[in-house]
């Protein structure tokens, strides 16, 4: 069995590019199948110097996909000649220099289009896959059935797809279409169902619900935690994209206000933040001690920082999964969410109405992750209340927080790629 993974994006920092990888590497110890790897890398800065052979060696160097376990890679280099500009993410924030789909004019398509579909072909010919695993609803996928109208061809829904669609409806009437050719597709949450159906012409009958995983190799709790972790303070703790659809301002001004009722606590932003955000910051209203900013981090490094935290805060109004608040919980660490359909619904059958999570209703939003001002005020008092409340409970005894971390145990890659590796064995 010869199997091809794409993804139109860097394999790792984002969501989608540690499932991209996860996945593969699970697939790789469950299974004796051959296995590719189609995705996005920078180039080096100093690329016009680089023969083709060269620039491949060096980019291995600094970031590549050498983390996934393949038999064939078939990277596409941005910030090329051929590709002269940033990798395109499916999010308008990414944690890495990128480029938006909607600023993207014709050429830049062409341009785009033209790299994959080179390097599509070159797999035809040379990899000849029985079947493709594709990342994400959007033009990669499109131009993978277009290619290989003979072969399964599973797609895989991050969220991320249905906003690019709602949001730039001709780049998917255009570039996208119909995507009812796909042989199955895996969503992260029932609640994406109607949307996956509608966006995409598919039929109900062929998309799974599969959800989300972690890896809890990586993301455990510590053995022992009576109490807050550092007796001083409360520490609070968001990662991710620091954007405004991300709620990052939002949280910053709840933390805020809570502060000056409550000194004894922490704020920690582990992304990469814009000058808007660091003004925020640096504004004089709280002192700089009290919020610390942290660069993106690697896997390993997040989780040691969520194990030295208290309660992770996921302010987000929109999210395919918001699979860092289910490895927060699996760090053994307290939580406040935004009542976010697709993570309430799978966290909810296994941690029940637990004390240690706190669900925030959040505002009125329009083009799916965009507040209404006139709802902001009552919702920044919903969130410190409940960032509030949660930093009062995490006094309580460590066993609760370690029985919650078993409770999420069953997001496992393993379970995950299990059910994938079923999929492709029933189409084969």
């Amino acid at each position: 069995m010869r199997v091809l993974h794409c993804l139109a994006q860097l394999p790792t920092r984002t969501g989608s590019g540690v499932y991209f990888h996860n996945l593969i590497n699970e697939i790789e110890k469950q299974t004796d199948w051959q296995q590719a790897a189609l995705y996005a890398l920078p180039a080096s800065r100093n690329f016009a110097d680089q023969t083709t052979a060269e620039l491949a060696a060096l980019c291995r160097q600094d970031e590549t996909a050498e983390w996934i376990a393949c038999d064939s890679h078939y990277p596409v280099f941005f910030e090329t000649e051929s590709l002269p500009f940033p990798i395109v993410g499916m999010s308008d924030e990414m944690p890495y220099p990128s480029t938006r789909y909607c600023r993207m004019d014709q050429e830049m398509v062409t341009c785009w289009e033209r790299a994959f579909y080179q390097e599509l072909i070159r797999i035809k010919e040379e990899y000849k896959p029985d079947v493709i695993i594709s990342h994400h609803l959007w033009i990669l996928s499109a131009m993978v059935l277009e290619l290989f109208p003979d072969i399964p061809v599973i797609g895989i829904s991050h969220g991320t797809d249905i906003r690019q669609a709602r949001q730039n409806p001709d780049i998917a009437r255009r570039s996208v279409g119909s995507l009812r050719g796909l042989s199955k597709v895996l969503a992260l949450s029932r609640s994406h169902l109607t949307d996956l159906v509608e966006c995409f012409d598919l039929l109900p009958e062929q998309i799974i619900v599969t959800g989300g995983a972690f890896d809890h190799n990586i993301f455990f709790p510590v053995i022992q935690r009576p109490g807050t972790y550092n007796d001083n303070f409360v520490s609070f703790l968001y990662a991710g994209k620091m954007s405004h659809a991300k709620g990052v301002f939002e949280l910053v001004t709840a933390f805020t206000d809570l502060y000056k009722r409550n000194p004894a606590i922490r704020l920690d932003l582990v992304g990469s933040a814009d000058a808007e955000l660091k003004a925020l910051l640096n504004s004089g209203d709280i002192p700089a001690s009290a919020i610390r900013l942290f660069d993106v981090e690697t896997q390993a490094e997040l989780a040691k920082h969520l194990r030295h935290s208290d309660v992770f805060v996921l302010a987000s109004y929109y999210e395919g999964l918001g699979l860092i608040a289910i490895e927060a919980l699996a760090s053994g660490v307290a939580l406040v969410s935004n009542k976010l359909p697709a993570l309430s619904q799978q966290l909810k059958p296994y941690v029940g109405d637990t004390d240690l999570i706190s669900w925030v209703e959040m505002p009125r939003l329009r083009n799916l992750d965009e507040p209404f001002p006139e709802d902001i005020p009552a919702y920044l008092s919903r969130l410190s209340a409940a960032m509030e409340e949660q930093a009062y409970r995490t006094l309580r005894a460590n066993g609760e927080r370690v029985s919650l971390s078993q409770s999420v145990q069953v997001f496992s890659w393993e379970s995950l790629a299990g059910k994938l590796v079923q999929i492709v064995r029933d189409l084969s």
